[in-house]
């Protein structure tokens, strides 16, 4: 496939398309090459010269062409849906040197969905999830049920391209996608969150990736849908012959469970990167988005809210100990308005040396003083029981999941 328009072809195509979708065009264009048996730089100017002759017949020679390329594709038992792709790279070279193909007939735009995709049920989702060796491996399905997003999205994600994670969750993330150049208006819910402030922790510093590799580069996504496979197998799924399991499964559990719920479709849009018509972004709000998000997520996670649970029940403990800090407080104001004289006395006996030093200048202790040493006691052993459970709630990572 040596050409000049070729090279600059593939060149523009790397600017503005994702990484598989290259790969996608370069083989198409491959492939005509060798169906036509002519140097792509021949097969573009037959094509100018059809078109300056101002046959019409003529012009229309290479869309004939493209449907019989077509043809010989699904002869040789390429699917549907691959042809169609091959030929789409075709018609994206013509244009791109401003000779565009008109399809004489429907047959090369279209398509059937796919029923090589194993998509695993959330509980099966939650099975790897707990199955998971590495906390990377959680992070990646914990994250990909949240974001939904392309895998060429994921992998290449930035430490410094995350929101700042001491915000309450589900966090907003937008992100500009790679493939549709449109904003992705999701979330990370507090289970990946939770997770990401452990991970992040061990990744290294030399590699700005969240999903680092090598030589200061990303995890590829054949990398990432071998862990998703290895971490099946250790979780006893079982994948029916002649199904796949990968990356993309977890954006067609999320837009499913989208359609269970009746989630606008143009909110699950947004959410997990997809196009949306410019004039219903207006009708849209940010608000609704994360309401769509809370919902999803009741059903779409992977601790079976047991990280929710978790943060609950320290919720309900630190109000514990809120309730009987003040009711400490109300009974000490009750003791000594009944009983002031006693107590004051009896702290008197008790401590007749106790001494304190204030500007330099050493006097005994009152009283009252001595109650209220007492009490700042009581008050820092509080703080401390206080900070240690919020320290426990922070990072559950691998070993709490």
């Amino acid at each position: 496939m040596e050409s000049v328009k070729a090279e600059l072809f593939i060149d523009h195509i790397k600017k503005t398309k994702a990484k598989n979708t290259i790969k996608e065009y370069m083989c198409s264009i491959g492939k005509f090459s060798e169906f036509e048996k002519k140097n792509l730089d021949d097969i573009l100017e037959e094509r100018r010269q059809d078109i300056a002759s101002g046959d019409f017949m003529r012009s229309m020679h290479y869309s004939r062409e493209l449907e019989e390329f077509h043809r010989d594709l699904l002869d040789k038992k390429f699917s549907i849906n691959s042809a169609r792709n091959y030929c789409i790279g075709i018609k994206q070279f013509f244009k791109f040197y401003g000779f565009p193909l008109v399809n004489l007939s429907g047959e090369i735009s279209k398509t059937v969905l796919t029923t090589k995709d194993f998509v695993p049920s959330i509980q099966q989702y939650r099975d790897m999830f707990n199955a998971s060796k590495t906390i990377q491996q959680k992070v990646i399905i914990s994250m990909s049920l949240d974001l939904a997003w392309r895998i060429g999205d994921l992998v290449s994600l930035r430490k410094d391209q995350l929101p700042d994670l001491t915000q309450e969750a589900p966090i907003s993330f937008d992100l500009v996608t790679e493939k549709e150049k449109v904003i992705a208006k999701s979330f990370l819910s507090i289970e990946t969150v939770e997770l990401l402030k452990t991970y992040l922790e061990t990744l290294p510093k030399d590699n700005p990736y969240l999903f680092p590799a090598n030589h200061d580069r990303h995890l590829d996504p054949e990398t990432v849908n071998y862990h998703l496979n290895e971490v099946a197998k250790t979780a006893h799924i079982k994948i029916p012959l002649g199904k796949r399991l990968r990356y993309h499964c977890c954006r067609k559990r999320f837009l499913s469970t989208c359609a269970d719920l009746k989630i606008d479709p143009n909110t699950a849009r947004i959410l997990c990167g997809k196009d949306v018509e410019e004039s219903m972004l207006t009708y849209l709000s940010e608000v609704s988005h994360r309401t769509a998000f809370i919902e999803l997520k009741e059903t779409l996670n992977v601790s079976n809210g047991a990280i929710k649970k978790t943060i609950q029940t320290k919720d309900m403990e630190i109000e514990k100990l809120r309730r009987e800090l003040d009711e400490t407080k109300l009974l000490m104001k009750a003791m000594t308005e009944m009983f002031g004289k006693e107590i004051l006395e009896k702290a008197r006996k008790a401590q007749p040396h106790n001494k304190d030093i204030v500007m330099g200048i050493e006097h005994p202790l009152t009283p009252i003083e001595v109650l209220e040493l007492y009490a700042e006691t009581i008050r820092k052993r509080e703080q401390k029981e206080y900070q240690k459970m919020l320290e426990s709630n922070n990072g559950n990572g691998e070993g709490s999941q």
